[in-house]
């Protein structure tokens, strides 16, 4: 007699850990010498500061002051040095009180006392690229609307035609090279 659970246990064996979870276990001690214990601050940025203000300033480093007794300490008034890009330096000089504001009312404590303002060019951040897709010729619109004529459900039809004129408009082959690869699965 064979148990139900046999077919669920043997899947769950091989699943492959989401990627996030690797990364902060491997990003943890990098964030923690830069004072970062927690790299939420980083991530949380723009929501903290604001999206105008995240453009042009990042968080760069967590200094917590020492204790008088026994060395580093953690215990509060932490300084928070962002680097800050071009004369937008100013404005977040100005508006000092504001973020600090900003910042530990969304810890619920005073998280950070001070920020220190580093000028200088924040890395590049990628810009998502849009592929350009070019109109479908007569002939490649006949064969997309040929090949989906068994679909019978509309949504699903609709759908995988959208997909059709990505995958066709941005294709980088030539018609030629597409119309042997079509014969040949014919």
């Amino acid at each position: 007699m064979t148990d139900d659970r046999d077919h669920l246990l043997a899947p769950k064996r091989f699943v492959v850990p989401a990627i996030g979870a690797r990364v902060a276990g491997l990003t943890r001690d990098i964030f923690r010498k830069r004072g970062f214990a927690q790299s939420h601050i980083l991530a949380h940025w723009p929501e903290i500061v604001g999206a105008d203000l995240a453009e042009y300033s990042s968080p760069e480093k967590l200094s917590f002051p020492r204790k008088a007794g026994d060395g580093a300490g953690a215990q509060g008034g932490a300084t928070l040095t962002v680097r800050v890009d071009g004369p937008v330096a100013l404005e977040i000089r100005h508006l000092e009180p504001q973020i600090l504001e900003r910042i530990n009312g969304y810890y619920g404590y005073n998280a950070v006392l001070r920020l220190k303002i580093v000028q200088g060019p924040l890395p590049a951040r990628p810009r998502a690229r849009r592929k350009l897709i070019r109109p479908l010729r007569p002939d490649e619109r006949a064969l997309l609307a040929r090949s989906l004529e068994p679909i019978g459900e509309a949504a699903l039809r609709s759908s995988l035609e959208r997909l059709g004129e990505r995958i066709l408009g941005t294709s980088a082959r030539s018609p030629d090279s597409r119309a042997r690869a079509r014969e040949s699965f014919d």
